[in-house]
């Protein structure tokens, strides 16, 4: 296929793109009558969508969370507050004759705070936010983000290391499924999935009976949640993984091949080519509690968030743990800091032997670059037990 893009709108500029894009075939296509448009509208932008809102408001949200940050420990030497939104309105005509025609829009809000400990210091940060408009922080008001980065802070100051080597871990639910982001969700996205560890395993088991993984962009609180994708296939639940047995792959027009596109062609903005990327990746919720899966684990670690993730497809995934404490004897131990889990995807499946009943998706922060493309999206888990991951300290690279 042809890709060009043009800034401009007008018929002639939209004319000649499309015969720069034709060209790329190296052959001449008969012309053919156009299909009257259908126009299909999808979400539209709430009554408080970030570009309503005065600056002088957001100023407040970013001087209310540094007043209190500093006010909850005389430790605080210094906060940072960080705010940012995005409206994005979208039409795609499509050679079916429709038009699909539809808005989103996101805010966030990102407090770090860096805290007096012994003779050093300590940073740490908390964010808040989701799809939608400015009465999110109505909800997850400033001060409890500032709240959540000191009592961070707090707990880093008081960490220990973690020796290198490999045990269980139970990371808990929301956004700690980013690790499944990084070590599954890529390697089924369509252009990756003929050279990963997963190429010719549909219909074969590869975790446990409990898991079940989704990729949703229906989920009414992602980040990546769409009517329509960016070639205007209407958005659909795909089902990855149905009780442990691999069931599809994530595809765009292009890598559809006997059966529709799932609707994942994604892509930053009409200069780029769309290909099949994930949306909101859900792992479903299991069977145990929560206090079950530490209750079994008599040495590991506990991981309460993560950040930054990063995968190499056919070598691992590392995922840096940003909060966290040691097991012991089933019961939570000290803190810990300085941490990187890596591992493998297949890998990990075949030791993840424990999901909990408490799902819950994490709408604040999520963004995930693929070949030079930046794109928001959202992971949502229950807490789970892995029998055995590395963990790294960061400092030993």
């Amino acid at each position: 296929d042809g890709f060009a893009p043009t800034p401009a709108t007008d018929a002639d500029a939209l004319l000649a793109c499309a015969a720069q894009a034709a060209a790329q075939h190296g052959r001449a296509f008969p012309p053919r009558p156009v299909p009257p448009l259908e126009v299909v509208h999808g979400s539209a932008l709430p009554g408080d969508a970030p570009d309503r809102i005065r600056p002088s408001e957001k100023e407040e949200l970013l001087r209310a969370a540094a007043e209190a940050a500093f006010a909850f420990d005389a430790r605080v030497r210094s906060v940072e507050v960080a705010y940012q939104d995005r409206v994005r309105r979208t039409a795609v005509a499509t050679s079916e004759g429709v038009l699909a025609v539809q808005a989103s829009a996101l805010v966030g809000l990102r407090v770090a705070v860096t805290l007096a400990a012994g003779s050093g210091l300590v940073t740490a940060y908390a964010v808040a936010g989701g799809p939608g408009g400015f009465g999110r922080f109505f909800a997850a008001r400033p001060e409890d983000v500032a709240r959540e980065a000191v009592e961070r802070a707090r707990r880093r100051a008081e960490a220990q290391p973690v020796a290198p080597g490999a045990g269980p871990v139970v990371l808990a639910a929301g956004w700690g499924g980013v690790w499944l982001h990084e070590a599954v969700g890529h390697l089924l996205e369509a252009d990756v999935l003929a050279g990963s560890p997963l190429a010719g395993r549909l219909g074969t088991r590869v975790a446990i009976p409990d898991v079940t993984l989704v990729d949703d962009p229906t989920h009414p609180d992602g980040r990546a949640t769409y009517a329509f994708d960016d070639e205007g296939v209407p958005a659909t639940r795909t089902t990855l993984i149905d009780g442990g047995v691999l069931r599809a792959a994530l595809t765009d027009r292009r890598h559809a091949s006997s059966t529709p596109s799932t609707g994942n062609g994604r892509r930053q903005d009409y200069r780029h080519r769309p290909f099949p990327r994930m949306s909101n990746l859900l792992l479903l919720g299991g069977t145990a509690s929560p206090e079950d899966l530490l209750a079994g684990v008599q040495e590991g670690l506990y991981v309460t968030a993560v950040g930054h993730g990063v995968v190499r497809p056919g070598i691992g995934f590392a995922v840096d743990v940003l909060d966290g404490f040691r097991i012991e004897r089933g019961r939570l131990g000290a803190p810990v800091a300085g941490v990187r889990l890596i591992g493998s995807g297949p890998g990990m499946l075949a030791v993840l032997d424990g999901i909990g009943t408490d799902f819950r998706l994490d709408p604040a922060r999520g963004v995930c670059e693929k070949q030079g493309q930046v794109v928001p999206v959202s992971v949502g888990m229950p807490a789970v037990r892995v029998r055995a991951m590395q963990a790294v300290p960061v400092d030993a690279e």
